[in-house]
C-alpha cells in the first residue's frame, strides 16, 4: 500500500503538502511533518475576522427583517413581562375575596446599590396603574389596605441595565429588572403567595427605568388575573 493509503501523515497530492488529520495542512520539510501553531496575533486576527463576518451575515440576511419588525413591534408593547410563582396564590378564583390592595415600596438592600433609588418610586407607581386596570378591586394604592384587602410587598433580587449597541441586531443582554414579591392578606397578616416577577426590555429603541418598572407591573398584574376571576370591561352606554 503506498502512502497515500497508509494510517496516518500522507501526501497532500501536487502541492507538496501533508494531512495530518481534519482541518490540519503542514508543510512537507525533508519528509518529517511539522505542526505550525498559530501566534496570538494570528488568533486575534481570526476572531476579529469571523466576528466581522457574522456580523455582516446577521445584516444582509433575510432575518434582518424580521429583526427590524420585532424591534418595531418591541417599541410599541414596550417591556416583556414574566412571573414564576415560588408559593402558588392557589386556585383560577382565589382572590375574588379581596376587595381592596395596597402595594409597598419594594425593598433595594438585596442588590447592595445596584438597583438605582428612583426605581423604588416607578415600580410603585406601575404596579399600583396595572392592578387599578383590571377593576378586580373597589380600590388600589400605595397606603396599606383594610382588613378586606391584600398587601404587596417586594424585594428586587436581580438587575441588569444592558447597554450593548449591538441589541438591535440581536447581540448584547435585553436590559431586565426581577423582584421576589410576597401577597399579603391584610386582615390576618399570613403570606398567601410568593413569586418572582421580571420586566424585559427588548425594544432598541425604547429603554430606561420606566419600561422595565412596566414590565415588572405587567408581571404582577398577569399574576393576579390568572387568580382572580376575569371583570369585564364596563360597557359605555349608547348617546
Amino acid at each position: 500500500m503506498g502512502e497515500a493509503g497508509a494510517r496516518g501523515p500522507r501526501l497532500w497530492p501536487g502541492i507538496g503538502l501533508r494531512w495530518a488529520g481534519p482541518g490540519c495542512y503542514h508543510p512537507r520539510a525533508g519528509g518529517v511533518v511539522r505542526q505550525r501553531v498559530p501566534g496570538k496575533e494570528e488568533d486575534m486576527r481570526r476572531a476579529l475576522l469571523v466576528a466581522a463576518m457574522a456580523m455582516m451575515a446577521a445584516l444582509v440576511a433575510p432575518g434582518c427583517v424580521s429583526t427590524a419588525a420585532k424591534q418595531a413591534l418591541y417599541g410599541v408593547t414596550g417591556a416583556s413581562p414574566r412571573y414564576y410563582e415560588v408559593k402558588s396564590l392557589g386556585g383560577p378564583t382565589s382572590l375574588d375575596r379581596f376587595k381592596a390592595a395596597g402595594v409597598e415600596a419594594f425593598d433595594t438592600s438585596p442588590m447592595l446599590g445596584a438597583v438605582p433609588g428612583s426605581f423604588v418610586t416607578q415600580v410603585q407607581a406601575a404596579v399600583v396603574g396595572k392592578l387599578a386596570e383590571t377593576r378586580m378591586f373597589s380600590s388600589v394604592g400605595k397606603a396599606a389596605p383594610g382588613a378586606d384587602g391584600l398587601l404587596i410587598r417586594g424585594k428586587f433580587v436581580d438587575y441588569d441595565p444592558g447597554g450593548s449597541a449591538l441589541r438591535a441586531v440581536g447581540f448584547g443582554v435585553d436590559p431586565f429588572l426581577t423582584a421576589q414579591i410576597e401577597v399579603v392578606d391584610a386582615a390576618s397578616n399570613q403570606v398567601i403567595g410568593v413569586a418572582m416577577v421580571t420586566g424585559t426590555v427588548k425594544s432598541a429603541m425604547r429603554t430606561g427605568p420606566q419600561e422595565l418598572a412596566d414590565g415588572v407591573a405587567k408581571a404582577v398584574k398577569g399574576l393576579f388575573e390568572r387568580h382572580h376571576t376575569k371583570v369585564e370591561p364596563e360597557k359605555r352606554s349608547a348617546r
